[in-house]
């Protein structure tokens, strides 16, 4: 019995060694994929000091900024200390651009306004939001250390206590500027909020002095899960802020006031909810709507606050009833001031309205006035229709429409938007069939491709074989040789899925398409030097940028991104028939970025005012 005991305990033993020594030590085919990945990435990491060092070389502060940013952002994942330092280099690269712009604008003739038109898309306004998916507390110190001197100025102007107000509701480029500055300061406040939260609140209270953004709204939702006391204290400083303001005279604090009422205006959670979200205390918010009302009570032929007016009325119905019947009146009046084409627009909100049906839009299209009412209606209209499920009754809409070429363009989206059901649905040979029925080449190339793509995902034999031929389908429908722009934007979208379904002929497609983007970028340099007002080159060099642009070269990162997933030394190489030493090194840095994150990891620069950036675990 003993030895049984003996023997049992001694096999027992021997087990455990046996699978913690297979846990520890891997076995050759995983040590393989280990090797493997380590010469990858010591490649990679050579391929990024290289971009550094080439970065370095180039004129414009602003282009070195681009490439320690992106560079920053890619080594991350390898050595997180070297991704702030180069992080840091970019924003001293964004001093000096501040510095060079700051001088340009002091020796421009152009108009003052003029000068202000870039100033939410240059590369501050890229390069930050980056820095921030990484570190926002790290983004939030160089969002000072990087402001320009003027915007600084601005930002003390705003804040001073006897800080002048517009007289009117025109457009204020550097009040404007200010707002966006602080709507980016408070998004990177929400962002570092989950780690310090105290500083966040802190950061917030002082940029009230400047000025208030809608952004504020989310931090408040995020730290009442933390403390709900100082969520609501924090809440009522915000809504007290608005309620001392000169909301006449801002527009933009006006409608700020409008949109807190919105938030305040959804129902309360049902009860017994175990966490109830945020909401502004029902007095200061009922104040709020007071502050709004008086503001449209008082004597004023702003278009834009009819407007207003018009947006807030159900919200101030809501808060103050007893004044609903003195805001009715003086709505009316104010319509009754508006020019012809503004007031028949006021008359026919309805056609806007999102829960208006496209039967009730189509019902007063007939009664509308001039071209551009009607232009807007269909285009509400044909929205509308695309989102209907139900066939015969889309189709008995679309048919309705007198104007034929109106009508023959909302039968295009609708049938479009039906196939991109069907392929969401798996429904792919019936989405195969309605692509035929399209009459646009362009819609016909981008379905035959993202169906292509779609069969390509299912990995079956016959599958993997449509795909191929749907691809072949749709390069059957572009010309040979790209002639225009157009020609390499039906090209480019075929490299797309060719990336996913054959990537072979993707990489001969783009060693074409190259040189097609070598001489639009030379010619586009050739005529830069003859017009001093040109965005896309300065002193010669190419205006890099971290996101896209309208300039070819920018318009097509997806694509080149996707090369550089699918076999990177191969697009490396591709990449060295780039002419020019800047293009070069910005698509090397794109294509790299292909190869490290995914696509939903990559920052996307947001409309101006926004910021939206994704952190890549």
């Amino acid at each position: 019995m003993h030895i049984r005991k003996s023997v049992l305990i001694t096999l027992t033993v021997l087990m455990s060694f046996a699978l913690t020594f297979a846990q520890t030590h891997p076995t050759e085919a995983e040590t393989d994929k280990l090797e493997k990945q380590k010469g990858m990435d010591e490649r990679i990491v050579k391929m990024l000091d290289q971009a550094i060092m080439e970065g370095g070389t180039l004129r414009l502060p602003q282009n070195r900024a681009v490439i320690y940013a992106i560079t920053g952002d890619l080594y991350w994942k390898f050595d997180d200390k070297r991704g702030r330092e180069l992080f840091r280099n970019a924003a001293t690269e964004l001093v000096a651009y501040n510095q060079e712009i700051d001088k340009e604008r002091r020796e421009s003739d152009l108009p003052t306004v003029m000068q202000y038109v870039d100033f939410s898309k240059g590369p501050r306004g890229e390069i930050l939001p980056l820095i921030a998916a990484r570190d926002a507390e790290l983004a939030l110190e160089l969002l000072i250390q990087t402001r320009p001197a003027r915007l600084a100025e601005e930002m003390l102007r705003a804040a001073a206590p006897n800080a002048k107000q517009s007289s009117s509701m025109n457009f204020d480029p550097e009040r404007q500027w200010v707002r966006q500055e602080i709507a980016l300061e408070q998004q990177f406040a929400l962002a570092a909020a989950d780690e310090n939260p105290e500083k966040a609140i802190k950061m917030i209270r002082q940029s009230l002095s400047q000025g208030i953004s809608t952004s504020v709204l989310p931090l408040l939702q995020k730290l009442h899960k933390k403390d709900g006391k100082k969520a609501e204290e924090l809440g009522g400083e915000v809504v007290r802020k608005l309620i001392d303001a000169d909301l006449l005279g801002d527009e933009e604090d006006l409608r700020t006031a409008v949109s807190f009422l919105q938030f305040s205006f959804a129902p309360s959670p049902a009860t017994g909810a175990k966490i109830k979200p945020f909401s502004f205390h029902e007095t200061v918010i009922k104040e709020l709507a007071g502050k709004v009302a008086n503001t449209m009570l008082q004597p004023s032929r702003s278009m834009i606050l009819t407007m207003i007016l018009s947006q807030a009325m159900p919200l101030l119905e809501k808060f103050l009833p007893e004044r609903s019947a003195q805001l009715r009146q003086r709505q009316s009046e104010m319509q009754g001031e508006l020019p012809v084409e503004l007031a028949s627009m006021q008359r026919n909100q309805k056609l806007y309205d999102p829960n208006s049906t496209p039967e009730e839009i189509l019902d007063q299209i007939p009664k509308l006035q001039n071209d551009i009412e009607r232009s807007m209606a269909y285009q509400s209209f044909s929205n509308k229709v695309v989102q209907i499920d139900d066939d015969a009754r889309a189709r008995k809409l679309i048919d309705q429409i007198p104007d034929e070429k109106v009508r023959a363009n909302a039968l295009e989206q609708w049938e479009s938007r039906r196939i991109s059901r069907s392929a969401s649905a798996g429904k792919l040979d019936d989405a195969q069939r309605m692509i035929r029925n399209l009459t646009k080449k362009k819609t016909q190339i981008q379905k035959l491709v993202a169906l292509a793509v779609e069969y390509h995902k299912k990995q079956g034999e016959d599958e993997i074989a449509a795909a191929k031929e749907l691809m072949a389908e749709a390069r059957g429908l572009i010309r040979d040789h790209v002639e225009t722009s157009d020609d390499l934007g039906d090209m480019m979208e075929l490299i797309k899925g060719y990336s996913t379904v054959e990537p072979d002929i993707a990489f001969k497609m783009f060693e074409s398409a190259i040189d097609t983007l070598n001489e639009h970028i030379q010619a586009s340099a050739v005529i830069a030097r003859f017009n001093s007002q040109s965005t896309h080159f300065r002193n010669g060099e190419l205006v890099m940028k971290a996101t896209g642009s309208d300039f070819p070269l920018f318009r097509y990162i997806a694509q080149m991104r996707m090369l550089g997933k699918a076999d990177l030394e191969r697009m490396i190489s591709l990449v060295d028939r780039f002419h020019r030493n800047d293009a070069r090194a910005i698509v090397k840095l794109y294509v790299l970025q292909g190869f490290i994150k995914d696509e939903k990891q990559i920052s996307v620069q947001p409309a101006p005012g926004t910021v939206n950036f994704v952190i890549d675990q």
